[in-house]
């Protein structure tokens, strides 16, 4: 039998649906991965089974209307994002535009401006690729996540919500539901390497922030894409940054040793020692761009 799709008309009514629901289910907002990661074949299949899907999902659960989960708010110390917000509502955004320099960076480079209207930020959390543009970005903003489930809120960190590839902590039927990010005088930068200037998954990319004390580097925060399981935060290199100028020289040596914290493996896009060296080439071009003076908050 086809799957069938349930539309809860609120978050208290998904919760006190659960039991009615039965079967193997997913929660879908966008779609933009998981419709096509249902219809994909598995390595090695090639006859699609009878009901049309590879996908063994039996419920839909559609969650995109919830207006529980949509909206951007501020407050004194930071911004909260609803998991339902599109990516194309984050770049429309005056409060992402003023606060999150990195995010702001980020948005061009995630898919194309169609996919932008459809696409969710908690989707493009849940779906756990190593390439997320907009994760990557809001790791290197210092996001923590909002989980939920039937009322009961915990926080994270961002980069704790992944495990691996494709795989969370969320437990069974929690849902994000925000993002809490921090409001910080910071300047950012987000470069990536793909197929293409723009609508391609990366082979590598590079999130910084960077809080400046003068020409000092105060806080940094260093997040990295596509060159390991999970998007990486750079600690040794944020480390190695912090109370030293921003210059060309310090630029280079944190350039290289960014390229010791990276895993990348070689994959139909790219090979791993090239990923690699464009993490360098990537960092030391997003540090020169903000010592310029590029974007930021002041």
């Amino acid at each position: 039998m086809p799957p069938i799709v349930v539309k809860p008309p609120t978050l208290q009514a998904l919760w006190r649906s659960l039991p009615s629901f039965g079967g193997a289910r997913r929660y879908l907002a966008g779609g933009t991965d998981l419709v096509a990661g249902a219809n994909a074949a598995p390595a090695g299949v090639k006859a699609r089974p009878k009901g049309g899907s590879f996908d063994r999902t039996e419920v839909w659960v559609d969650i995109s209307g919830l207006k529980e989960l949509r909206g951007i708010k501020e407050t004194k110390t930071s911004l909260m994002i609803g998991a339902g917000a599109k990516i194309a509502e984050l770049e429309a955004s005056p409060l992402v535009r003023r606060w999150l320099p990195v995010l702001s960076a980020a948005i061009p480079h995630f898919a194309s401006p169609s996919l932008r209207n459809m696409a969710t930020i908690g989707g493009n959390a849940a779906n756990a690729s190593p390439c997320a543009d907009a994760v990557c970005a809001l790791c290197a903003e210092k996001a923590q996540v909002l989980l939920e489930f039937k009322g009961k809120r915990r926080k994270l960190a961002l980069p704790a919500l992944f495990k691996g590839p494709k795989k969370t902590v969320l437990r069974k039927d929690e849902l994000i539901v925000a993002f809490e990010v921090p409001k910080w005088k910071h300047s950012g930068a987000y470069l990536k390497l793909g197929p293409r200037s723009y609508f391609g998954i990366s082979k590598a990319a590079v999130a910084a922030a960077l809080e400046m004390d003068g020409e000092k580097v105060r806080s940094v925060c260093i997040a990295l894409a596509s060159v390991a399981p999970v998007p990486l935060l750079a600690v040794k290199t944020a480390n190695y940054l912090c109370g030293r100028m921003l210059n060309e020289e310090n630029a280079r040596t944190a350039a290289a040793l960014v390229k010791t914290e990276v895993s990348p493996i070689t994959d139909v896009r790219s090979e791993a020692g090239y990923r690699r060296e464009m993490c360098g080439v990537l960092l030391e071009r997003a540090l020169n761009s903000i010592a310029s003076g590029v974007s930021g908050i002041n």
